[in-house]
């Protein structure tokens, strides 16, 4: 006997055996039952999804010798001459070859007669969308009034090329893709029965391979039984579809999100030495991608996912802490990317280069909430009493007295524009500029030498802080290193913990000048594994200013000498409720216990004891011993 391929072996001969496609097949059973089977069909939706089947079992069902049931027998000479096509009264066309005037009208002709042996004379014509305008105006006629015993059943995957005039005059059921675990449910069954031993994962590949129709399932099945026998293993489907192995594509996005280069060109380098197509790698790393993004999006969207456990938790483990932002901008990298490996004469460069672009991107901050952390800068220095503004090109310190050659401070002529009637304005010779002050703290005078703070001008003779400009942080630029600052770095005892390796980061820092205060009181760790260290700051404020001091020689020496390993620095804002502290707050909490257990302590003292009660007085204030008790108010 000839072998019969998959497809049609496994046919549908039932309404209940059509896969995925229940609000069809429940509405044409029940309008079966209540003898309202309409005189025109059309069956619409994707290939593959069942479209010509269900209208053979609609066909049987119509002309089954129990019938019309909506459950023929199988058994009766009917229903067996259609199932293997060579019923009379079930006539199939096909759209393509017969889309002629001349094919209607003969169809037109046979329309009148009675059927043979059935009960109707069913017409089934396959991608009717391939019919010429003519003929969709030559069937009209027929078509809205057909002969009692008629029925039409039509079917394509371009319903939109169907004219309206056809579309008002039939039953339309639109056909779904099948849901992938469907067809691997369906697949499986058909695997258990011809005898085949197969795995979820390689079944849950043949779905996806098939993108929702089961016809094209069922063809890759047949092809890698060919090539695997009965025995199938996911490599041997994998490779059969020439998919790219899941690791390399698993590697290839752990390295854009870690920001690591090697990892991402050395899983290019394996994928072009196995001999993958990168077209179809970039393909799968969309998906990847698609998939990440809709895993950070919210919990809930794991139903939208058609992969297996093991690579959700994979997933859910990668996306823990990490912006959806970031895999979003990452697919619209690759996705153009995509585009240009498609027509590149040297597709493999054209994605080593864009792995520069994919390891620097960082999540884009809105620009309201710059302008809010501009605002908050502004407000902080307003309230603390700091004035600022950019120097000019031309302009003197502030305060100071005017250059020489000046005219006593007189601003400079107004300059007017050049007009017919006028002649030129003469301008007056710009004034040399004094020299440059040394920038060497062996030629300035001693600090003796100057006047001291009593006789310049009181605080009181100042502008006020209503009167203090607004901060202008466009021209503000970090201060340059000072590589002695860094003559000893500090010493971390062999064994150290990430918290004491903190604090020994944060006293040396403390220890290179104030512009490192921040770094040292008010930043917070957050984790430290190789190559990257994280570092938290409660405020936007404290990190704005620390991040002007992230590429200062200090910090990059006290990161390497308190985190080997870790070259990278990332610097964010504290999470509200989170239960890193920084070292100000360390300090305060140590501080509070102290004052508490000192409080404690003196209430019970009995000296202290018999002094309250001989004087009446009650200790109003505790200090640890290491702090200067603040001065006494009221007259000495």
């Amino acid at each position: 006997m000839a072998y019969v391929a998959i497809a049609r072996k496994w046919r549908p001969t039932l309404f209940d055996d059509i896969a995925g496609q229940n609000h069809v097949t429940r509405t044409l059973q029940n309008a079966i039952k209540l003898g309202r089977v309409h005189h025109a069909f059309l069956f619409t939706g994707a290939r593959g999804v069942g479209k010509t089947s269900a209208a053979r079992v609609l066909a049987r069902a119509l002309n089954c010798a129990n019938g019309p049931t909506p459950t023929p027998c199988g058994e009766c000479a009917l229903c067996t001459e259609i199932l293997a096509g060579a019923s009379a009264d079930v006539i199939e066309i096909d759209g393509a070859s017969n889309n002629s005037v001349d094919d209607i009208r003969d169809l037109r002709e046979s329309v009148r007669y009675l059927p043979q042996r059935g009960s109707h004379k069913i017409y089934i014509v396959d991608e009717v969308h391939m019919l010429s305008k003519g003929a969709f105006n030559a069937l009209l006629k027929t078509l809205e009034e057909p002969p009692s015993h008629v029925v039409f059943i039509f079917a394509t995957t371009e319903p939109q090329k169907i004219p309206d005039t056809i579309l008002s005059r039939v039953q339309r059921f639109d056909f779904k893709r099948i849901p992938i675990e469907t067809v691997v449910q369906h697949l499986g069954r058909i695997c258990a029965a011809d005898g085949v031993s197969i795995g979820p994962d390689a079944l849950r590949l043949l779905a996806r391979a098939g993108e929702g129709s089961m016809r094209d399932s069922q063809s890759v099945l047949d092809r890698v039984i060919s090539f695997c026998g009965t025995e199938i293993t996911t490599e041997q489907v994998a490779d059969v579809l020439g998919l790219v192995d899941r690791e390399l594509l698993y590697t290839m996005l752990e390295g854009m999100v870690n920001r690591e280069a090697d990892r991402c060109l050395d899983a290019i380098e394996r994928v072009y030495n196995y001999g993958y197509d990168l077209t179809q790698f970039i393909s799968e790393l969309l998906e990847l991608l698609r998939n990440a993004t809709l895993m950070g999006l919210s919990p809930s969207s794991r139903r939208y996912l058609d992969i297996p456990d093991s690579e959700q938790s994979r997933l859910v483990e990668l996306t823990r802490d990490r912006p959806t932002e970031l895999f979003v901008r990452s697919f619209d990298v690759m996705l153009e990317v995509h585009e240009q490996v498609a027509r590149a004469a040297r597709p493999r460069m054209v994605l080593e280069v864009a792995v520069a672009r994919l390891v620097s991107i960082r999540p884009a901050r809105p620009l309201d909430q710059i302008v809010r952390q501009i605002e908050d800068l502004d407000r902080r220095l307003r309230h603390g009493g700091v004035t600022t503004r950019p120097r000019r090109r031309g302009d003197g310190a502030r305060g100071s007295a005017p250059h020489p050659g000046d005219d006593d401070g007189e601003p400079p002529p107004v300059r007017t524009p050049r007009s017919t009637n006028t002649r030129p304005i003469e301008r007056r010779p710009r004034p040399e500029r004094p020299p440059e002050p040394v920038n060497s703290l062996a030629q300035l005078p001693p600090l003796t030498d100057g006047p001291s703070l009593t006789d310049g001008p009181s605080l009181t003779d100042g502008p006020s802080l209503t009167e203090v400009p607004p901060l202008d942080t466009t021209d503000l630029e970090p201060p340059a290193p000072d590589d002695a600052e860094i003559e000893r770095p500090p010493l971390v005892p062999a064994g150290a913990s990430q918290s004491e390796r903190m604090e020994i980061f944060q006293r040396w820092l403390g220890t290179r000048g104030p512009r490192f205060e921040l770094w040292s009181m008010d930043s917070a760790l957050k984790s430290a594994q190789s190559p990257v260290i994280h570092v938290l700051f409660p405020s936007r404020f404290t990190l704005n200013n620390a991040r002007r001091q992230q590429g200062s020689p200090a910090l990059r020496v006290a990161i390497e000498s308190c985190f080997p390993g870790c070259r990278s620095l990332e610097t964010n804002l504290r999470p509200e409720g989170s239960e890193i502290r920084t070292r100000r707050e360390l300090l305060e909490i140590a501080r509070n216990e102290l004052i508490t257990r000192l409080r404690a302590e003196n209430e019970t003292d009995p000296i202290l004891t018999r002094l309250r009660e001989l004087t009446g007085a009650d200790i109003t204030d505790v200090l640890p011993p290491d702090e200067n008790p603040p001065p006494l108010e009221g007259p000495s």
